[in-house]
């Protein structure tokens, strides 16, 4: 920006060389000094406050006149200071202390320096990027409140008022029309800037009464205002909004209730996600690698997901990584990632409407999540296995046997009930394993069903059986006692 724009002011070529035999510029090149730096301003305006803080040192650095070199540093201050876009007063404050507050540029009176001083002393706190400053206030009921010493991993709108101040009312109006419409899951903090505990009682009754689910509405005050809120936000006059990240950023101020809206819906408008990519797949495999997991390492991390992203307010990538996640546990064998994958259903899916409440993620999450709700409270571990006469293949330590057998009185210490199909590579490799298993056990006994043998031989006893087991993929295998309580489900023998 600096080099497409150096021709305006530098000193070898622009008016900055102007020589004056006055305490004033002439009039002529004010104006036209006015007009280029009205276009520079424009020109930078979309830039981010540290690439304007030095474009602006540039500008008054190239004056080495001192009349000069004062006008441009007090018409970038005041258009900074005045400016309409938020994040502004950043810049102001900085040439304030570099420029005006070190004494290399003077102002035009005392008057203007003091009003200079306080609007940096009662701005540079509240900034945005800055940490929101500690605050301890009082409830109605005079209990103490501190805000911001910890993040709340909520977004946080602040806000400070005075019962008799028009435009706070018509604010208020807004933000109800704002908050009975958009249920927003924020903290909103209202803070009564005067010391009449009447008044604002009754303000808070018949204005700032917010009835929401999500919405925590907080009502305090600092009537002796030992917490120093008005400098430390620049509380200098009423209203004064601000909005404040999960983690205690400030990233909103000197909002009104229209610029909030904007804010809060580009934070959390819904937006159509789309999941179970090649790139989350391979993500899934680096993180549990070859090793079957156990059903804890995947609860812990679907838990990692929450806490780093829905407990900090970021729900959209929530949604984003456990809905990957959903997706890459349905393609997965092995009793850990099933048990995960109960979690993950019931835990952080189908528990949490206020996430999962799109048409799009009706489509691809919740309908993926209850049919494997269904299919996972099936043969649940510590209940009874149901007391139905499969036909099989008995395989105890002494023989191999054929018939019909009742689940619940397979007789082994401990018995794992096989459901197989005819040309499975893993369903024969788990055949030859369970071969090998009660060979060197007495106490081991193991059932083979063939799910296609009753199918051809019994529809409605396979029926029944469908509905009693998880038989979405084969081999499916579970592990009972000798009462015929189920110990482990989809488990591998080999």
């Amino acid at each position: 920006m600096v080099i497409v724009l150096v021709g305006l002011f530098h000193p070898t070529i622009s008016f900055c060389k102007y020589e004056h035999d006055s305490q004033q510029l002439d009039s002529a090149v004010r104006v036209a000094l006015d007009r280029r730096l009205t276009e520079y301003f424009a020109a930078i305006e979309r830039e981010g406050a540290q690439v304007q803080k030095g474009e602006c040192d540039f500008l008054i650095e190239t004056c080495s006149d001192s009349l000069m070199r004062q006008h441009v540093a007090l018409t970038v201050y005041e258009h900074y200071r005045d400016s309409k876009v938020m994040g502004s007063e950043s810049v102001a404050i900085h040439v304030f202390d570099k420029w005006i507050g070190s004494g290399k540029v003077k102002m035009r009176d005392d008057t203007e320096l003091l009003a200079a001083k306080i609007f940096a002393e009662f701005n540079r706190q509240s900034l945005i990027g800055n940490k929101a400053p500690e605050l301890l206030l009082y409830d109605m009921e005079g209990n103490p409140q501190a805000l911001f010493e910890e993040p709340s991993g909520r977004f946080t709108v602040l806000f400070f008022y005075d019962t008799s101040c028009a435009t706070c009312k018509l604010q208020t109006i807004l933000l109800g029309s704002l908050f009975r419409t958009e249920d927003f899951p924020i903290d909103f903090v209202a803070v009564y800037a005067s010391d009449d505990m009447d008044s604002w009682k009754k303000y808070v009754e018949e204005r700032l009464d917010f009835p929401s689910l999500r919405i925590r509405v907080h009502h305090l005050w600092d009537p002796e205002i030992n917490s120093d809120f008005q400098r430390k936000y620049g509380v200098v006059q009423t209203p004064r909004m601000f909005l404040i990240s999960p983690d205690g950023t400030i990233i909103g101020r000197s909002l009104d209730a229209q610029a909030l809206s904007q804010m809060l819906h580009a934070i959390f408008d819904e937006v159509e996600l789309e999941y179970g990519s090649d790139e989350s797949m391979a993500l899934y495999d680096g993180i549990f690698g070859d090793a079957y997991p156990s059903a804890d390492d995947v609860i812990g991390i679907a838990d990692y997901i929450r806490s780093s992203t829905l407990e900090k307010a970021d729900t959209m990538m929530f949604r984003q990584m456990t809905g990957d996640l959903l997706y890459y546990l349905t393609l997965q064998r092995g009793e850990g990632f099933k048990e995960g994958l109960a979690h993950l259903v019931s835990d952080k899916i189908l528990s949490r409407p206020d996430v999962w409440k799109s048409a799009d993620d009706s489509l691809k999450v919740i309908g993926m999540a209850q049919m494997y709700e269904d299919l996972l409270s099936k043969s649940q571990p510590g209940k009874s296995v149901p007391d139905m006469k499969l036909p099989g293949t008995l395989l105890t330590s002494k023989k191999e046997k054929e018939g019909t057998f009742r689940l619940k009185k397979i007789g082994g210490e401990k018995n794992y009930i096989m459901f197989v199909t005819d040309g499975c590579h893993v369903c024969a490799a788990e055949k030859e394993a369970a071969h090998g298993i009660v060979s060197g056990s007495k106490a081991v006994k193991v059932l083979m069903v063939n799910v296609d043998s009753v199918l051809a031989e019994s529809p409605e006893l396979a029926s029944d059986m469908f509905d009693s087991f998880d038989l979405s993929a084969l081999p499916f295998i579970l592990e009972t006692d000798r009462k015929g309580k189920i110990v482990r489900r989809y488990i591998s023998l080999q």
